[in-house]
């Protein structure tokens, strides 16, 4: 038996309206039911909460006879220009006054005396009178004043009379070297010198070269081993040029390196060889034995050609 459309959704509506009128008879009772158990609290209940009520009324009437010093600001020296927003709380500001002070000093505000201070807004003489004996400015705040400028004298004679006698020591010092070390006369004609016999004391008379760089001299002949040309001077850090001027190479006294028989080191310490050429020698004596030329060393790649220029008069097979 099949309905027509319209009896299906008369049906459907009966049936909507049977459930909302269901559904509202049981939020009624849940309703119902929840207010009375709020509502019936017995007289014993009533009186527990009554209890607590009492004891606040009781502990207010004791905070109102308690003396007013319990509740007045702190008074502590403190400095304007550096105190935070907790320690002016302390002190018995407001909020409003403490955000002035901020902008104050933001905007490069100082205060350079106490006095100063009495310019915050809503300051009261009864708070500054009680503030002034603490306030504290730091001396980079202040102005300056004649006792300042008294003490920056006492400092400053200090300070002269300390120099004086550091000048005075150093003069003796320098006097007490000259004795020790007479004065080192120099040439004052152009003198050519043989770089591979020439002494330091020698190359001090030279214009321009003093104790460090005739050392630095004498250092790079014994590492190298002797001179082969004036021009070797150049590889000192800082070496004038002018100077070469000076100097010749007229005496053949190089020490040769053997590259057959010279151990790693002896080859590593050589300044135009170095440990990175010094193991390709080695690794080349260990493959194909003892070397005959330099032309085997130029097939290696750590030797190019101005690598083998340089150490040509320095070795020996």
């Amino acid at each position: 038996m099949f309905f027509r459309r319209s009896d299906r959704r008369a049906f459907l509506v009966l049936f909507a309206v049977i459930l909302a009128f269901w559904g509202g008879m049981i939020m009624e009772r849940r309703l119902s039911r929840t207010l009375g158990d709020r509502v019936m609290l017995d007289e014993a209940a009533m009186d527990s909460l009554s209890e607590p009520v009492s004891a606040l009324s009781a502990a207010a009437a004791d905070a109102s006879s308690l003396p007013e010093d319990v509740y007045s600001p702190e008074t502590f020296p403190f400095d304007p220009n550096t105190a935070d927003s907790t320690t002016f709380r302390r002190l018995g500001l407001t909020d409003w006054q403490i955000k002035n002070i901020y902008k104050y000093r933001a905007r490069g505000g100082r205060y350079h005396r106490p006095e100063d201070f009495k310019r915050l807004y809503g300051m009261t003489p009864e708070v500054y009178d009680r503030l002034a004996p603490v306030i504290r400015i730091g001396k980079q705040f202040r102005y300056y004043d004649e006792k300042d400028f008294e003490a920056d004298n006492i400092h400053r004679a200090h300070y002269d009379s300390l120099r004086h006698e550091r000048a005075t020591a150093d003069a003796t010092r320098r006097d007490s070297l000259a004795r020790r070390y007479p004065h080192q006369e120099k040439f004052t004609e152009l003198v050519q010198l043989d770089l591979n016999t020439v002494d330091t004391t020698t190359l001090k008379k030279v214009p321009g070269i003093a104790s460090v760089r005739a050392r630095q001299i004498i250092r790079l002949r014994n590492r190298l081993g002797g001179f082969v040309s004036p021009e070797q001077l150049t590889e000192i850090d800082n070496f004038p040029d002018e100077l070469l001027a000076w100097f010749i190479v007229k005496t053949d006294v190089l020490r040769r390196l053997n590259v057959n028989t010279a151990s790693f080191s002896e080859l590593a310490r050589h300044p135009y060889i170095g440990a990175v050429r010094a193991r390709a020698i080695e690794s080349h004596r260990r493959k194909y034995g003892k070397l005959n030329s330099l032309n085997e060393l130029s097939l290696l790649p750590e030797f190019d050609e101005e690598a083998i220029r340089r150490i040509e008069p320095y070795i020996e097979y």
